[in-house]
């Protein structure tokens, strides 16, 4: 039976002990799968041949039905295509392809000899980052980008170029001339050149990438794994100059500029339209200018296109169309001219679209910038609120304490005995994550204690706008600031059975689900209803609601087609959910230790996605710890 070890077994400190080891899955090999593969090498030997025969067309076809077989052959194992077993065979092929390659290049008649470039020591050197990435993004991407990359070569990341593809390295620093890439590039014939299917390269650009290859095919972009777009971004960034705050404005960019300029300029100023050359969709882009160049100087308002188009002052006024600036729109934008156009932004490539605020933004900034007394008094008026619009006719208790406000349709006694049990275990959530002093909520939590099914089903319609499922008897909502921070429940009762859990693990369920979200943390609602309940199986021993939840695990885990699904949140059902994560939760536990278990929950709260962060902290991917998992089940 897996279930915490103690309260301080979950205290988020320090790791202990060495790295989860989990096996990889692998497709065993059959002795027909090396057999077939060891027949493409040998029918690749002919290459060699055919080509010394002037056979290219025939050699090309024996190659394209080789790379066929062997491709076939890995589906079959389900296995990489670069797995160690088929390394040779895929060498065979590459070697195979060169020899053609190199015929079909002294066959073809040409125009001019392959460029030779700027050689290293000539006047102009070349960028990668400058020059070669930006040929490479608009050309070759769509072929060797992150997806699919054809013949496992990727062009979307420097790492990728270094590994080459299945026909080995493509560049060789220093010389074009044997250099694949160069050579396909600048293949006079169609099928042999790349990109594949698309206009040749322009003169100027394959020279550029054969003079790149020529000074030794040096990167000059920092991290080799980055993507070429975030290198070639932040190269750009480097380079850019703009004002930075002073502390002493009144206007902000990103609060008062960027969400009117967003919603009024954005369509027609946007990536893919780019009227007058001109984007908007970041500060960075905007003070690049368009087509009649700079819109901003910094500080001067009249003598800058951005300011004369939009007050009228020039012709043709923008925005065009019905959209036009507030006075409010105005006045900032005059201010922000005056106080020198700072971006108050982290980075100037941040889409403007990212700053426009909805109307849950607005009410989360003014709640934030409450009192803690003018909170807690929008709790409370908030929480009547909503319990009057859901159960009008009935008579509301209410209880208050430092940290919640408990209200309820039940007499006042069930309230302060579910006040007991909230209190308790607001305590052991203290000692086991240790959050920082202070209140857990902005504002208190709401508790609501519901007496039946008909009210907890009238509160899901009216508040939450839908229909509970009836194996829902609970649940919390938490958003971003706290501004709304509740949990209801449905008093079902202290008898325990295997139907039911009793009132008291409701609430602890539930109150652990509405702690982990506080502040609006995305947690999964396995890991936020398993963390609940393995903290409530510690509290209420020998509950025989809890004891029967991994017999049900098993069946349910059984029929999820895809291991990594397991961890992806909305893959259960609120009643498949319970013994799911009361189960896996223990599986990490087991796998590595309250500590570990700790440092995931604190990623997933910091925003870190679920299958970075078990791989962060568990030291393997989803898949393999949902193999892990299921493993487990099934030896119950």
């Amino acid at each position: 039976m897996l279930d915490l070890r103690s309260t301080a077994g979950w205290l988020v400190l320090a790791a202990v002990g060495g790295l989860i080891v989990v096996a990889s899955a692998r497709a065993d090999l059959t002795p027909e799968h090396r057999k077939a593969a060891a027949q493409v090498i040998k029918d690749v030997g002919q290459v060699a041949g055919m080509v010394r025969k002037k056979e290219l067309d025939e050699a090309d076809q024996v190659l394209k039905e080789a790379e066929a077989k062997l491709t076939s052959i890995v589906d079959e194992a389900q296995v990489r295509p670069d797995d160690r077993a088929f390394a040779n065979a895929w060498a065979a092929i590459g070697r195979a392809r060169r020899v053609l390659d190199t015929a079909r290049e002294k066959q073809a008649p040409r125009d001019k000899p392959m460029p030779r470039g700027n050689r290293r020591g000539d006047e102009e050197a070349v960028s990668f980052v400058a020059d070669v990435a930006p040929i490479i993004t608009q050309n070759c991407l769509g072929c060797h980008g992150e997806n699919n990359p054809r013949a496992n070569l990727r062009l979307d990341t420097f790492a990728g170029w270094r590994r080459g593809g299945r026909s080995g390295v493509i560049v060789v620093p220093g010389n074009a001339n044997v250099s694949v890439l160069a050579r396909r590039i600048a293949a006079p014939n169609p099928d042999q050149r790349m990109p594949q299917g698309q206009d040749a390269l322009s003169e100027e650009n394959i020279q550029k990438i054969a003079s790149w290859i020529n000074q030794g095919a040096r990167f000059d972009g920092g991290n080799e794994n980055a993507s070429l777009a975030d290198v070639t971004a932040q190269a750009a960034l480097a380079k850019f100059e703009y004002p930075k705050p002073k502390g002493t404005e009144t206007v902000s960019f990103t609060k008062d500029i960027a969400p009117w300029m967003a919603n009024l300029c954005g369509n027609c100023h946007s990536a893919q339209r780019r009227s007058g050359g001109l984007s908007l969709v970041s500060y960075f882009d905007l003070m690049q200018g368009g087509e009649s160049g700079e819109l901003i100087i910094p500080g001067d308002k009249e003598n800058s296109r951005l300011f004369r188009l939009v007050g009228g002052l020039e012709l043709p006024r923008m925005p065009q169309g019905q959209g036009r600036l507030t006075r409010s729109n105005y006045n900032a934008l005059v201010k922000w001219f005056d106080e020198g156009n700072a971006y108050d932004g982290d980075d100037p490539r941040t889409p403007l679209r990212s700053f426009v605020r909805s109307e849950e933004d607005l009410a989360r900034e003014r709640f934030a910038r409450m009192s803690d007394e003018e909170r807690q008094k929008l709790r409370i008026e908030r929480t009547e609120q909503q319990f009057k619009r859901a159960l009008p006719r009935d008579e509301m208790q209410r209880i208050e304490s430092t940290e919640l406000l408990i209200v309820g349709n039940v007499p006042r006694e069930r309230l302060q005995q579910t006040q007991q049990w909230a209190e308790e275990h607001l305590d052991v959530l203290r000692r086991t994550f240790r959050p920082e002093d202070g209140a857990l909520w902005k504002g208190r939590l709401a508790l609501f204690i519901l007496k039946d099914r008909f009210s907890y089903d009238e509160f899901n319609l009216t508040i939450n706008s839908r229909e509970a499922p009836r194996e829902m008897t609970g649940h919390a909502v938490v958003t971003a600031a706290d501004e709304d921070a509740y949990v209801v429940v449905q008093d079902i009762g202290d008898a325990v059975s295997v139907d039911s859990p009793g009132l008291r693990v409701n609430i602890i369920d539930h109150l652990t689900g509405a702690f982990l979200r506080r502040g609006g943390a995305s947690v999964p609602n396995w890991l936020a209803r398993g963390a609940g309940l393995s903290l409530a199986n510690q509290q209420t021993a020998g509950n025989v609601w809890l004891k029967a939840l991994p017999g049900q695990a098993a069946p349910i885990v059984a029929t999820v087609a895809d291991p990594a699904d397991i961890f992806a949140d909305g893959t259960f059902s609120p009643a498949a959910v319970a013994p799911v994560g009361f189960t896996l939760v223990n599986f990490l536990l087991d796998s590595g230790g309250p500590a570990r278990l700790g440092q995931l929950t604190s990623a997933v709260r910091q925003g870190t996605a679920i299958g970075e962060a078990l791989q962060a902290v568990y030291g393997s991917d989803v898949a393999t710890l949902a193999r892990g998992y299921a493993s487990a089940l099934r030896r119950r």
